[in-house]
């Protein structure tokens, strides 16, 4: 018999046991300590009172983690992962467990439903269809560690660009910002984060959300990059792409840890100017929704 309970129900210690297991033997890594746990749950706005943990006799199995947005109107909900037991894969549990999730989602009046999920996770892209998600985007991360050449940055026009940081809310007004952007790389998401906005002659014409992450020693060791965009259709979006990398990667002399993550396969001018940097690709997602 299956049932149900709040993740708000159980320990943090009984979450993360959770969490561990219902990704053993994934993908990727995705075991965390306690900490760093918590630390997901705030800077990703996941509520534990609305997750849910799936009970079989009385045993907690698996999981699904949400979190909730309005954004443009609209009651955005995500799902911030769902795992299940490796003994207990295989059965139709994750099927019951969507099931029983878009009844929470419904309950608490959801517009729309979010999702990333691995491509080479046939298996859960597949669930994720069949119980209405369909694929929006195709999501890509890149990354590089040595220093970046300056000249490939320069810009092919003679144009002037000005870049400008601050807060990532900042981004919010801009009319050609992307609102439903996958869940991480959106403005609420980047708490820590900065925003660069790069304007031509007075006029917003690009923007890029980012992370400085710096050590123990104060040294910078990594900058990630989540949404680096210009306006549609500008002939020289190149080169206003140009601008902001130069900024937000700087210092380009500088080894450190760069990365770009689950950019939309679709902003080609984008990975076609990382890649010629010398960025790699290291994982790839499919963004998925379902209207509620």
């Amino acid at each position: 018999m299956m049932t149900y309970k709040k993740m708000s129900e159980l320990s943090a210690e009984d979450i993360l046991t959770l969490w561990n297991k219902g990704f053993e033997g994934y993908f990727v890594n995705l075991t965390m300590n306690l900490d760093r746990f918590l630390l997901r749950v705030v800077s990703e706005g996941l509520s534990l009172e609305h997750s849910l943990a799936v009970y079989a006799n009385g045993e907690p199995i698996g999981f699904v983690m949400n979190g909730f947005r309005f954004i443009e109107g609209k009651k955005v909900a995500w799902n911030g992962g769902t795992g299940i037991s490796p003994e207990h894969r295989g059965k139709g549990i994750g099927k019951k467990l969507m099931e029983r999730n878009f009844q929470l989602y419904r309950e608490q009046g959801v517009d729309i439903a979010f999702l990333e999920a691995l491509i080479q996770n046939e298996s859960a892209v597949n669930l994720y269809q069949y119980v209405g998600y369909e694929i929006t985007e195709q999501l890509i991360s890149l990354q590089h560690t040595e220093v970046l050449d300056a000249s490939l940055l320069a810009p092919t026009n003679p144009r002037c660009y000005i870049t400008k940081r601050g807060q990532p809310l900042e981004v919010r007004g801009l009319s050609f910002y992307k609102h439903f952007s996958a869940w991480q790389t959106q403005w609420a998401s980047m708490k820590e984060g900065e925003c660069l906005i790069v304007s031509n002659d007075d006029e917003a014409v690009g923007y890029a959300l980012f992370k400085r992450i710096f050590g123990e020693d104060g040294n910078l060791t990594t900058i990630v990059l989540y949404q680096c965009e210009s306006i549609p259709d500008r002939t020289d979006a190149v080169d206003i792409l140009k601008a902001a990398l130069n900024e937000l990667y700087a210092p380009l002399s500088f080894s450190c840890r760069r990365l770009a993550m689950n950019l939309r396969d679709s902003n080609k001018e984008l990975i076609e100017l990382l890649e010629s940097l010398g960025f790699t690709s290291f994982v790839e997602q499919v963004h998925m929704t379902r209207l509620m």
